[in-house]
């Protein structure tokens, strides 16, 4: 995994909970939604799942590297960014485009 700085890890570690959270665990989502959503600090994370905050933080790293290796496999973060790309590069050309061509094209994007 590259190198990323604190904010951009826990942007990408809320876009993997939200892509591949449904995967995880019970305890596993718990965690990462009282850490990463809810901003919990790993203390009243612990109090809140009934472990200590060394279990909240093995919780978490268990989390991070399943859903990272979803991400290898299935790559919807990186698909996603594609499909937010294509859609800015549609509106952009929107005059230059037939009308149809636009809007099949547009339907496609969004399904």
């Amino acid at each position: 995994m590259s190198k990323l700085n604190t904010l951009q890890q826990r942007i990408r570690d809320c876009l993997l909970l939200d892509s591949y959270g449904s995967l995880l665990s019970d305890k596993q989502y718990s965690a990462c939604e009282m850490i990463l959503l809810q901003d919990l600090s790993l203390a009243e994370a612990a109090e809140g799942l009934s472990v200590s905050r060394q279990g909240v933080h093995e919780l978490l790293t268990r989390a991070r590297e399943n859903m990272e290796t979803y991400e290898v496999s299935l790559k919807l973060l990186k698909k996603n960014l594609l499909v937010e790309e294509m859609t800015q590069m549609l509106e952009d050309n929107r005059n230059s485009l037939p009308e149809d061509f636009y809007n099949k094209f547009k339907k496609i994007l969004t399904i």
